[in-house]
């Protein structure tokens, strides 16, 4: 064995969380390597071309089940990114401080999410959800009395409830009876609140972890811009993920991609690594994997990194859709005629990148809220004139077993197409449904368990804006669990060394 293939850390794939760790500790000093059995990074949170995206649809999948859809392929085929994982970014938060203090930044664009709206039931309408002071003060369709109400609610919201007098007692109450006993608001308003600015899933989320989650994405607005969320280019999480591993590899971190493992071994201290057409083995004092990577001779070996999150997961599946159109979407938004149009004034943008959220029951019978996320050309994700339409929408064990994706899922994406502004709909030009399983329940190891073959915390199903955040949290407790593992007797390094140059803030938008 030569000292080429002796590490301190070996990674084996390269989603979002582990991606993060592996820079994390490359920059702390550590020499890492980073294998993944895919010819690309970010696993399960890829972003994949039309092209790759297809072959991924046929291929057999853990996480992913019950395909179905009409796979057409397209010209300018490579200039999509498809994401495995479509998320939204907090412009406050965890990723964007390690975007920031990594310097990942620099290797990636963004783009704030332009408009959220929610789809009305009753009129089969959208509209637009008042977020900030602005949108109460603008919006022609509350009351005087309830924008009152409202900006009283959104105060509280945004500052430090804990132990108010509005929140004692009803910090388990469902969110939306707590909007309506405490702030008396009435149900159009609750429902925007819930589904489309907390972003809830159900109307059984309870008061004090929806308010926190709240709180996060209030105080992002005004970041960058008026919207509280930014969508990353080139697909976002797959991008965001290679950027990561593209920083530990600046820092000395070694990656192998598209080499299955073919064993792995613990025999004094140190574990082996078999490759797949590779020349010799690899060995390492620390083995860092999501638990479906790792063989059964390790069970003994394996320690599950504890995290404590205030955003609770759901035992849910995820049916989502991915659907390439040819005509922009509104999602609300007013087209105003060429007659209409003055010489200082011109027509509204089309819409690149929003959000549509459609609360349970207002389509279907289901339990839970669907979200719709669209991006275009301005994202780097799509060609000219075409756009891609992300659904998702959480479903029980019970509706899984009863109906397929395409079955739960249709009934949205038809509204979804509604609001173009054509007075056509547009026929997708490709579709697929699956179905995301939800995340097997592992049990959790304290803080004082030691172990060096590390499982680190797959990310589970949550709502739009709360991947991104919960990568960093999980990535951090095992980059700290890793440090501790071989430096036993000293201060655990910093999560990210201070950056050499100044003014990493103002390169990030």
């Amino acid at each position: 064995m030569t000292d080429e293939g002796a590490f301190d850390i070996v990674i084996l794939g390269t989603g979002l969380v582990e991606s993060i760790t592996a820079a994390a500790l490359s920059k702390a000093g550590f020499k890492v390597a980073h294998i993944d059995d895919n010819a690309y990074y970010g696993a399960d949170e890829a972003s994949l071309s039309l092209e790759e995206f297809i072959e991924w649809i046929h291929e057999d999948h853990e996480s992913f089940s019950a395909f179905s859809g009409t796979y057409t392929k397209l010209p300018h085929a490579r200039q999509y990114s498809i994401s495995l994982l479509p998320f939204v970014i907090p412009s406050v938060g965890a990723l964007i401080s390690a975007l920031i203090a990594s310097g990942v930044s620099r290797y990636g664009g963004f783009q704030l999410v332009e408009r959220v709206g929610i789809y009305d039931a009753s009129s089969g309408a959208v509209k637009g959800v008042p977020g900030s002071k602005e949108d109460v003060f603008k919006s022609k369709d509350i009351t005087l009395v309830d924008k009152r109400r409202l900006m009283r609610f959104l105060m509280f919201a945004s500052g430090e409830f804990e132990g108010k007098p509005e929140l004692e007692g009803r910090e388990e109450m469902a969110f939306g009876e707590f909007l309506k006993t405490a702030f008396m608001l009435n149900d159009e308003t609750i429902a925007a609140i819930v589904y489309a600015l907390a972003f809830c899933f159900t109307v059984h989320d309870s008061t004090l972890r929806t308010l926190q989650r709240l709180r996060h994405y209030l105080r992002s607005t005004g970041r960058y811009g008026s919207s509280p969320f930014l969508v990353g280019h080139y697909g976002s999480s797959g991008e965001i993920a290679q950027g990561f591993c593209r920083t530990a590899a600046v820092a000395g971190g070694v990656y192998i991609l598209g080499r299955a493992t073919f064993s792995i071994t613990h025999s004094d201290s140190r574990y082996t690594i078999t490759l797949e057409d590779f020349p010799e083995p690899l060995t390492c004092r620390v083995l860092i994997s999501a638990a479906t990577h790792l063989p059964s001779n390790l069970a003994l070996h394996q320690r599950y990194v504890a995290v404590s999150s205030p955003v609770p997961t759901f035992g849910h599946g995820m049916a989502r859709c991915v659907a390439i159109i040819d005509q922009p979407l509104s999602f609300g938004t007013k087209a105003r005629s060429t007659d209409e149009v003055t010489d200082a004034q011109t027509l509204e943008p089309l819409l690149d990148t929003g959000i549509l959220v459609f609360p349970p029951n207002s389509l279907t019978a289901s339990s839970t809220s669907a979200t719709a996320l669209v991006v275009g050309e301005g994202t780097l994700s799509t060609p000219k004139d075409r756009w891609i339409l992300y659904l998702s929408m959480p479903v029980l064990p019970s509706e899984m077993h009863s109906s397929s994706p395409e079955i739960i899922l249709t009934p949205y994406l038809t509204a979804a197409l509604k609001t173009s502004r054509s007075p056509t709909p547009p026929v997708p030009l490709f579709t697929t449904f699956y179905l995301q399983n939800p995340l097997s329940t592992r049990r959790s190891e304290s803080e004082s368990d030691s172990g060096t073959c590390l499982v680190s915390p797959q990310l589970p199903i949550v709502p739009l804006p709360d991947s991104p955040d919960l990568a960093v949290e999980y990535a951090e407790a095992v980059f700290r669990k890793a440090n501790k593992a071989l430096l036993p007797d000293e201060e655990c390094a910093q999560f990210w060394p201070p950056l050499e140059e100044a003014g990493a803030e103002e390169e990030f938008f």
